[in-house]
Parts: structure tokens; C-alpha cells; sequence
């Protein structure tokens, strides 16, 4: 096989752009929707994570695909530009051990050892050489497509071969990868990256989907973790139970009130009140955020004729300054037998 090639400066341009903007891009935007997805998780505002979503990955963005793109053009630029004669035509013939490029200047003899990569990126075909150094072919010098992909087919086993590793099956973007964003729904992103991880090893064999699939259960997880702990932590949501269990003692005393109309005397306790009428609610509300289960039920003693009713608050703790007591008007206290705190 025996490629004559001719470039121009717009080819090498063209070249940087495509080879910049394409270079790993489906991994590095898995990496992006990964680190986006955790990030916007594990935001200040997990309960506007859409909005963390659009924004976290419109500031990751050009470190993922603005840096990554100007570094390697202006890198190939460089090394395009230290040539004496980058476009004079040029005969390239694969062998077993290397390639023959021929100009009219020399004959050179590139072996597969000195080849850092080869691949195909828009309507060119590239041999990258680890100081940056390239070698460009575009693919209409080919006599067809066929005899383009062959001929990278021979270079790519040869760089395999000389440093003894298996070829790389080229990561494509599919279709079907779409189904990936439901990754990005917390709770259909778990069940979706399970299924995903499942086909991806058992069915399609694909790297892409096992990834997908990590990341949907990793962000899942990472939602609804922030939100339990942004439930348990957050001086506001606390404040918004603790005035949920202003309004319930009040309520309860009532509910204890009528009680003693009915029967002549205060309860023992609350379980008697919710035995005699399942609609009263004797649970404290803002003991849910600690998760301590002895201090669900709001505190009650009763003493004789009299009776105190409270709530531990916030800290889970009777007896500290933050706990909850029934608000009464005071006409009504002197007919109640509530103990006033």
C-alpha cells in the first residue's frame, strides 16, 4: 500500500479543531456528567437540583472542553509551525515494522515504537508522536474508505504489537447512549443505571453503559443522602417542625380538655387519648428530623388535678431551653389544668 499525500494550511487547521474538540470527548463528557451530577447532589439547594444541574455543568464545561481544546491546538500548532516544509507532499508506505515516509527532501522510517498514537478524527487520519510531532493524512487521498480503515487498521496493530498490548476498539458515541440522561433523575437514575449496568456487562458488553449506569446509582444516592442530611442539619427545616409541634400541643390540649369532660378526670397518659379517639395526634413532630424514637411522643405527666404537656424541641433533650410548651390565652388558663412554663 503506497499513500501520496498533499496537505494545505487549512488542512492542519481544520485538523486542530477537529482533533481538539473530538480527542476522548465521550469520556470526558461521562466525566462531566458525573462530577456535574455529584456536585449539584451535594449543593446548598439540593431541593433545586435541576437548577444546580445546568448551572455546575455550564461552569465545568470549559475545564472538560474549552482547556483541553485550545491546549492541544495551540500544542500541534506549535509543532506544525517549528517545520521547515509541513506541507510538502509525502508518500507513506505501512509495513510489519513501521511506516516509510518519502519527500523530496528525505526518506525517513517511523517505527511503531516511536508512534504515541494513531487514530481518525473528521475526514483525517493522524500519527501523533510523543513530542507532538504529527504526521496528517487526509482522507481523500485514499482511493476509499475501505483502503483509509485498512490502512489504519495496519498501523494501529502495529503500535499494539510493538508494545505488546491488545488494540483499543475506538470508544463511538451510540444512539442508544441517550438513554443515559435518565441517569440524571434521582430515583429513575438508580433503577435506569441498574438496568444499564446489567446490560452493559451481560448483554451489550459495553463499557459506556456500566459507566452510565455507575453514575445513576451514584447520584441517586448522593440526592437523596444530601436531602437526609440536609433535613437533619438545617436550622430551618428544624424551626418549620418546631412550629408544627407549637400547633399540634395546642391543639392536643384540647384534645386532653375534653378528655377530663368526658370521663371526670385527666388521662394517665396520651395512648389513652389516641385509644379513645384515633383522630388525636400525640406525636411530636419535630423529634422526626433526630430520628430518636423515645422522644416521639410529646412529653406528658400527669399531677392530680393538673397536668404538664411539652415538647423536648429541637435538641431532643426535656428540661433545656429550647423546648416547646402549649400557647393559651390567659382567660383560659384559670378553667385548664394545664401547668403553664
Amino acid at each position: 500500500m503506497e499513500i501520496v499525500v498533499e496537505t494545505t494550511e487549512q488542512d492542519h487547521i481544520d485538523f486542530y479543531r477537529q482533533y481538539g474538540l473530538k480527542r476522548n470527548w465521550q469520556r470526558r463528557l461521562l466525566i462531566l456528567l458525573a462530577v456535574d451530577g455529584v456536585l449539584s447532589a451535594i449543593g446548598l439547594f439540593p431541593y433545586f437540583y435541576v437548577i444546580n444541574l445546568l448551572v455546575i455543568g455550564i461552569i465545568l464545561f470549559p475545564f472538560f472542553f474549552g482547556i483541553p481544546f485550545f491546549r492541544t491546538k495551540t500544542k500541534l500548532k506549535n509543532a506544525h509551525d517549528s517545520l521547515m516544509y509541513p506541507n510538502l507532499q509525502k508518500t507513506y508506505k505501512p509495513f510489519s515494522s513501521g511506516i516509510e515516509i518519502t519527500d523530496r527532501t528525505e526518506v525517513a522510517f517511523l517505527t511503531y515504537d516511536d508512534i504515541k498514537e494513531a487514530g481518525k478524527t473528521g475526514n483525517f487520519i493522524f500519527v501523533l508522536l510523543p513530542n507532538a510531532d504529527y504526521y496528517l493524512l487526509p482522507t481523500w487521498c485514499f482511493a476509499d474508505e475501505d483502503e483509509s480503515a485498512r490502512f489504519l487498521t495496519i498501523i494501529t496493530n502495529g503500535i499494539a504489537n510493538a508494545k505488546g498490548i491488545e488494540p483499543k476498539t475506538p470508544l463511538t458515541f451510540k444512539p442508544i447512549y441517550f438513554i443515559g440522561l435518565l441517569c440524571l433523575i434521582p430515583l429513575i437514575g438508580a433503577i435506569t443505571g441498574f438496568v444499564l449496568i446489567i446490560l452493559g456487562i451481560a448483554h451489550f458488553k459495553d463499557r459506556v453503559f456500566i459507566i452510565m449506569g455507575a453514575i445513576g446509582i451514584l447520584i441517586t444516592v448522593a440526592v437523596y443522602g444530601s436531602l437526609i442530611y440536609y433535613t437533619q442539619n438545617s436550622s430551618l427545616v428544624a424551626d418549620g417542625f418546631a412550629d408544627m409541634s407549637q400547633t399540634e400541643l395546642n391543639d392536643l390540649v384540647k384534645s386532653v380538655e375534653f378528655y377530663k369532660l368526658q370521663n371526670g378526670a385527666y388521662p394517665d397518659s396520651l395512648q389513652q387519648l389516641e385509644t379513645k379517639n384515633s383522630s388525636v395526634s400525640i406525636y411530636d413532630p419535630v423529634q422526626g428530623i433526630n430520628g430518636d424514637k423515645k422522644a416521639l411522643v410529646f412529653q406528658y405527666q400527669k399531677k392530680g388535678n393538673k397536668y404538664l404537656l411539652f415538647s423536648v424541641g429541637k435538641d431532643g433533650k426535656a428540661n433545656t431551653k429550647d423546648d416547646i410548651y402549649p400557647t393559651v390565652t390567659a382567660a383560659d388558663t384559670s378553667k385548664l389544668g394545664l401547668i403553664r412554663k
